[in-house]
C-alpha cells in the first residue's frame, strides 16, 4: 500500500513539473508571410537593398506582469517584405551585401530599432498591437550617405478573431499588419523626403541594365 502512494505521489510531481514547465515557456510568434507586390508607378532608378545578419534575425522578447513571456520574431519576414518593395516601387532591384553596388543608383539599408507590443490583458480591450520602428538609410552610388529617416508602423488584431486558436494567432496577426503599415508608409515617405528627391532628380535614368 505504501509503495503504491509513493509511486502515485511520484506521478502527480511529475505531472505538476511537467505543467509547470510547460506554462513557463516563452510564446513564439513568427512572421513568413509572402506580401504582395504594391501597384504604384515605378521609380526610374535601379535601388539594392542590403539586409543584415542583426535585421534577418531580429527577435524581440518580453515578460509581462502576468510572468507570461512572449518572443516576436520579425526578422523571416523582412526578406519577402522588402523583397515586395523592390519589385513594386523600382525599376529595377536587388539584395546586395554592403552599402555600395556597381549594378545600382543606391543601397537602402534597414534596421528595427523598436519594437513593442500590447495585450488584450493589459488594455482592456479585444485586441492585440504591435508597434515597430524603423531606421531607413539610403546610400549613393558611391556609398555616401543620402539620407537616414525613421518609420513606424502599427497593427492590431481582434482576438476575438482567433478565439478558437489561441493568442498566438492573434498577435501574429497584429504583427504582420504592422508589417504591411510599414510598406504603406514607406511608399508614401520615400517620395517626399526633400534629401531623395534631390537624388532622384539626379538619377532619374539609372544605370544601365
Amino acid at each position: 500500500m505504501q509503495v503504491w502512494r509513493n509511486s502515485a505521489c511520484l506521478a502527480i510531481t511529475l505531472v505538476i513539473a511537467l505543467l509547470t514547465a510547460t506554462g513557463c515557456g516563452a510564446s513564439r510568434v513568427s512572421v513568413t508571410q509572402q506580401f504582395p507586390v504594391p501597384v504604384v508607378e515605378r521609380l526610374p532608378v535601379a535601388m539594392g537593398i542590403w539586409l543584415d545578419e542583426a535585421l534577418l534575425a531580429h527577435a524581440h522578447t518580453e515578460e509581462l506582469e502576468s510572468g507570461k513571456e512572449w518572443q516576436i520574431e520579425l526578422g523571416s519576414a523582412q526578406t519577402a517584405m522588402f523583397q515586395s518593395l523592390l519589385a513594386g516601387m523600382f525599376e529595377r532591384g536587388e539584395f546586395v551585401t554592403g552599402t555600395t553596388s556597381a549594378n545600382v543608383d543606391g543601397v537602402l539599408v534597414p534596421s528595427i530599432e523598436e519594437l513593442q507590443f500590447s495585450t488584450p490583458d493589459q488594455t482592456r480591450t479585444d485586441y492585440f498591437e504591435v508597434w515597430i520602428r524603423y531606421q531607413m538609410k539610403l546610400y549613393g552610388r558611391n556609398g555616401e550617405l543620402v539620407a537616414d529617416w525613421p518609420l513606424t508602423a502599427y497593427g492590431q488584431s481582434n482576438s476575438r478573431n482567433f478565439s478558437m486558436q489561441g493568442q498566438e494567432p492573434a498577435l501574429q496577426a497584429a504583427a504582420l499588419a504592422a508589417c504591411r503599415d510599414a510598406m504603406a508608409f514607406f511608399i508614401v515617405q520615400f517620395r517626399s523626403i526633400p534629401a531623395i528627391q534631390e537624388w532622384l532628380a539626379a538619377n532619374g535614368q539609372g544605370p544601365s541594365a
